[in-house]
């Protein structure tokens, strides 16, 4: 027996060693050195329910969803194993584009945690939403661009003066330093430049100076207009404060050093270019490394308001994005959030702001396909609009973050870890793609009622002259048969200009871009004329204004539009513009209204550029009723609204 204990000692005091070693790499957050050593326990004993839920937990926090999945499936065999690993195991399907496994398991995981209930359901239908995008994708191609990527992280590439420039921990065998990074095990990131070869080609790519590239992580960076200044995220060590797991973060963003003392937290700062050389570097002044984050900085593109991303108290969620003004004096406001509308319960990372304003930005909180997903909206510092997902393939079940646009505003590039590519995030290339489908269509002609109002009835014989893109050398000739009906073969991604004439009927052109997903798709539209027949009013849908006032609605101005569109299309024609009021009010007020209104519109109309001269306006009040409803008879709400109307008709 004493023989036995001591052959035995060394090989349970080695496992021993290597257990606390395993806990102690984790419990600082050096996350692939805790793994090496949890696979090296692995190896010299019996899988237990705490070594798989570790090396799970290991890989989730190192974004290896593939392997997560694998260990806390295993995990999820053991008697005891916790709810909350049923919800990291969804996550990881989900991630890995298991969709429907991922729906199983959240909604088993909202049965057994009430507390988290709704979250999981939103995530169940999520996985249905993801789904569906997949099975209609937008016509875009999504390629890894070879000559920017290698076997370690490349992401967040920004336009910089002739050439790009990006994030990456491909270390010293790449023009970098080798020091490693514990949370992940690669070396730690820094900016490197890539000149332009080619309209998608890159070479000749170098790390950025050293007074741009410290030690520790310099990354995702944000130039002004001109280039002459920088702001970039670095890295700053502060004292450690162990977290218990149920505080830790679940994502990259807030990365920890290997030192047992001290943690890495995110700090923007700034550098200007002058004699050659980037000099004058600061720290932004609303850094707080001893108790936050600050970081992923975005400039406007007038230079004057920079978004970040931070973790500071008060947020909404576990990273906000924010934003600081540039002041007369070149200081910067006290940061403020950006608002609900973009902020959620979750990550908001990696904003981007485009030449055109638009916010693009990352987020796991709003609705996506798993990971992070891209988003957009449109707007400023805290008022934005509807905020709206990209869609795959712009997006995928991993984290898709960092995109921007080429000056033709149709290509551009974005980061991602998605499958089938070598390094753990990629650069990839976008660019629309053609898709063949068809667009089909019916011509109608607007034929008056009886009570004044329109109805549309096909009519045949419409000539359709089809420009593609512009292109007029050429154009595309097809005609409506009988029935009014036509189609023919489009392209996704492509303008087409569809002009319709028959005698007898005004002219009409709109403009289609088909957003065909499959080849299979089929485009319908509508092509709707009116007759040429002068003095025969037309009643324009959709015009109304406010009690007693004459401003014009958004949607008013849609309609006007289309008069806009016929009056371009027919350049021989005169109209008249009337406005009609029912008989309530007297009726002098009635006239006057209604030639403000008739007014109004007509002003509207020679603003887009349509000669003052062939457009008249005309106010008739209650003078040209549709019905019997005239002063002193008793009419429902909806018989008056038939009189309220705006019509036109042609003059000499």
């Amino acid at each position: 027996m004493l023989c036995l204990t001591h052959c035995l000692s060394p090989s349970l005091s080695q496992a021993q060693a290597n257990q606390t070693k395993a806990d102690k790499h984790y419990n600082n957050f050096d996350y692939a050195l805790a793994l090496e050593e949890y696979q090296k326990l692995l190896e010299k004993e019996q899988p237990t329910l705490h070594l798989t839920e570790r090396i799970a937990h290991c890989y989730r926090l190192i974004n290896q969803p593939g392997s997560a999945e694998f260990w806390y499936r295993q995990a999820l065999g053991f008697p005891g194993s916790a709810p909350i690993n049923l919800f990291y195991y969804a996550n990881a399907c989900r991630q890995n584009g298991q969709y429907t496994i991922a729906k199983q398991n959240y909604l088993r995981f909202a049965d057994l945690d009430q507390s988290r209930r709704e979250e999981a359901m939103q995530l169940a239908k999520a996985c249905d939403l993801a789904m569906s995008w997949i099975d209609r994708p937008l016509g875009i191609d999504v390629i890894a661009d070879s000559t920017l990527n290698t076997s370690f992280a490349d992401f967040s590439p920004v336009f910089y003066r002739e050439g790009l420039v990006f994030s990456s921990d491909r270390g010293r065998s790449n023009n970098g330093s080798d020091q490693k990074y514990g949370w992940t095990g690669t070396p730690y990131l820094q900016l490197y430049y890539a000149e332009r070869k080619g309209p998608a080609s890159w070479g000749d790519i170098k790390p950025m100076e050293k007074a741009i590239n410290t030690q520790f992580h310099n990354a995702i960076s944000t130039f002004s207009p001109d280039f002459n200044e920088v702001f970039f995220t670095r890295t700053k060590r502060v004292k450690n404060r162990v977290l218990p797991e149920e505080l830790r973060t679940e994502s990259n963003w807030q990365r920890y050093s290997k030192s047992d003392e001290f943690i890495n937290r995110l700090e923007i700062y700034s550098a200007t270019f002058s004699k050659g050389k980037w000099q004058d570097v600061k720290a932004f002044p609303f850094n707080q490394g001893e108790n936050y984050s600050v970081g992923h900085p975005a400039l406007s593109p007038d230079g004057q308001i920079l978004y970040f991303v931070s973790d500071m108290p008060g947020g909404h969620g576990q990273t906000d994005i924010y934003f600081s003004e540039r002041q007369k004096d070149g200081s910067w406001s006290t940061p403020v959030n950006a608002g609900p509308t973009i902020n959620t319960s979750g990550k908001e990372v990696f904003p981007v702001v485009h030449p055109d304003g638009t916010l693009y930005f990352s987020s796991d909180g709003h609705i996506g396909m798993g990971g992070l997903d891209l988003f957009s909206s449109e707007g400023s510092r805290a008022t934005w609009g509807p905020v709206e997902n990209l869609y795959y393939p712009f997006n995928s079940p991993r984290d898709d973050f960092g995109l921007i646009y080429e000056k033709d505003g149709k290509s551009g590039y974005l980061s991602s870890n998605r499958e089938g590519d070598a390094g753990s995030d990629n650069i990839y290339r976008f660019k629309p793609t053609e898709i063949p489908c068809k667009l089909s269509g019916v011509t109608y002609a607007r034929v008056p009622n009886r009570n004044g109002r329109a109805r549309q009835v096909p009519v045949g014989g419409v000539k359709l002259e089809v420009i593609v893109n512009g292109n007029t050398s050429s154009p595309l000739e097809f005609e409506s048969d009988e029935n009014g009906s036509f189609l023919f073969a489009v392209n996704a991604n492509q303008t087409y200009t569809i002009k319709g004439s028959k005698k007898g009927y005004l002219t009409r052109t709109f403009h289609v871009m088909p957003d065909c997903r499959k080849v299979t798709d089929t485009v319908q539209i509508e092509m709707v004329l009116d007759r040429d027949t002068p003095n025969r009013p037309i009643v324009l849908e959709n015009i109304y204004y406010d009690l007693d006032k004459h401003n014009l609605r958004p949607e008013a101005m849609a309609e006007l539009d289309k008069v806009v569109g016929m009056l371009r299309d027919n350049p021989t024609i005169r109209i008249e513009l009337s406005s009609h009021t029912d008989s309530r009010e007297s009726n002098k007020y009635n006239l006057m209204l209604s030639q403000l209104r008739a007014a109004t519109a007509v002003k509207y109309i020679v603003s887009q550029g349509i000669d003052p001269k062939r457009v008249v306006d005309k106010g008739y009040g209650e003078t040209k009723l549709l019905n019997r409803c005239k002063d002193g008879v008793s009419c429902s709400e909806e018989e008056h609204q038939l009189n309220r109307r705006t019509e036109f008709k042609i003059i000499k």
